[in-house]
């Protein structure tokens, strides 16, 4: 069984899709972030059942050019500043 933090989208936040990228807004504590296209990508896969590991293979495959441990670290540095800024939750695992 896998055990690795999975992460589920806040129900509150209100999600803006724009051309290159998307607008987080919190209405209870009025935190706006902006993601660009890759921030964008990532999020959308937050969905309960994906942890970071399967979210970077999943956007290495998107982008095959990058270095992985790159992709690694900015995807689990991005999971945990949305999870600091509650724009995020963890679910399941650890």
């Amino acid at each position: 069984m896998n055990s690795a933090k999975r992460y589920i989208k806040n129900n509150n936040i209100v999600f803006r899709e724009e051309d290159d990228g998307a607008f987080l807004f919190d209405p209870d504590t009025g935190n706006l972030k902006y993601l660009n296209k890759s921030a964008k990508e990532t999020f959308l896969m937050i969905d309960g059942q994906n942890d970071s590991s399967q979210i970077t293979n999943r956007l290495l495959k998107l982008y095959p050019d990058e270095d992985s441990e790159q992709v690694r670290n900015d995807v689990e540095s991005f999971l945990q500043e949305l999870l600091s800024n509650n724009f995020v939750f963890h679910t399941g695992g650890n």
